[in-house]
């Protein structure tokens, strides 16, 4: 482990052009912790970059170059914590893990690829509840007929049809008919399942494990979503959703955070989806008092053990578009030389409504 005497912790998030990402960025400027934060992502367009210490333009996860790139980052930088929101390199950082601790001594936030694979992937999720004996969706591959004709007949319409691996509501369809069915001619790599609830009745619940895979702690938001990503959040202390969450993740068993997605139907919280990781709300959490990322860091990084959580504030998130400024000679030597250090050029936030 790379740490200073006064116990600075050099932290690399990935991907901060993403929503996620930025998000862990926001979780980390909340901790008390002292980090010196390391930005990277494929693309000098990536707002994350322009508000760390540090700031790499990185390879792919995908790019053969890019796991050599992340061991000479992790020596360079001394890096001590290796957090994201992409599940492209989650993935591929559960299988280095190990090896990247050994050599570089830093410890990647991420659970274990078998855990990532059944959050990944709808039809196992669905799948792995059955088998768990947690409420779940009724559900059928879309490449097997029979079971999609026997899901219409025990549930009748509507149906949600969705890419297996997927994200941000992308290529998710609600079926209102037969017609629509055929309409979309869509046989493997999706999964159809029942209908549950309405939007009113949708939750995101944040979990937080320990080493033992033991939940230390939970918060639980109903939510309203835009374009797949929560556009208004509202913390409600509702014990079934909790409950059902908290039952589901003592079983996973992740490395610190998981998020389960749910939706209330009869008397039921049922989940629908898993994010075995930091999740979309990783920031809102963190305002009302559930600063995953900072317990992640405390429990992983600084073997302290997880006491009493902060008490959890009650309030409504409602999310909008904001702009930072950036100076052109920073982009212009972000893209000349592939890194850059942020702090010696002016970024300002708009602040909407101060002066």
């Amino acid at each position: 482990m790379h740490m200073t005497s006064n116990l600075k912790l050099n932290i690399l998030v990935l991907g901060v052009g993403g929503n996620i990402s930025q998000g862990i960025l926001k979780a980390l400027h909340k901790s008390k912790l002292d980090c010196r934060v390391i930005g990277a992502c494929v693309t000098p367009y990536a707002l994350g970059l322009y508000t760390t210490d540090m700031a790499y333009v990185s390879p792919y996860a995908n790019d053969p170059k890019f796991v050599e790139w992340l061991y000479d980052i992790c020596q360079k930088e001394h890096v001590d914590a290796v957090l994201t929101g992409v599940e492209e390199i989650l993935t591929l950082l559960a299988v280095h893990k190990e090896n990247l601790r050994q050599k570089t001594g830093a410890v990647c936030i991420v659970s274990d690829s078998v855990q990532l694979l059944i959050g990944d992937d709808k039809l196992l999720t669905c799948q792995w509840l059955k088998q768990n004996g947690f409420n779940y969706p009724e559900f059928a591959d879309c490449s097997d007929a029979l079971a999609v004709n026997q899901l219409i007949e025990a549930v009748g319409f509507p149906l949600v049809v969705k890419p297996r691996k997927g994200k941000s509501s992308l290529k998710v369809y609600i079926i209102r008919c037969q017609e629509d069915l055929e309409r979309l001619s869509i046989q493997s790599g999706y999964v159809v399942e029942q209908y549950l609830g309405t939007e009113d009745t949708e939750y995101t619940v944040g979990c937080f494990c320990d080493k033992q895979g033991d939940v230390k702690g939970s918060i639980v938001m109903k939510r309203r979503l835009f374009c797949g990503t929560t556009s208004w959040a509202e913390v409600e202390d509702c014990d079934p959703v909790r409950q059902e969450a908290e039952r589901i993740v003592a079983k996973l068993k992740p490395m610190g955070p998981c998020n389960v997605q749910m939706r209330v139907a009869g008397d039921k919280a049922i989940c629908f989806e898993l994010n075995i990781r930091f999740s979309g709300t990783t920031p809102i959490r963190a305002h009302f008092g559930f600063n995953d990322v900072d317990m992640a860091l405390r429990h992983f990084i600084l073997n302290e053990s997880i006491g009493q959580l902060p008490k959890i504030s009650s309030g409504i998130a409602v999310r909008y578009w904001n702009e930072v400024y950036v100076d052109p000679q920073a982009f212009g030597e972000l893209v000349k030389k592939g890194n850059l250090d942020p702090r010696a050029y002016k970024t300002s936030l708009e602040n909407y409504g101060e002066n």
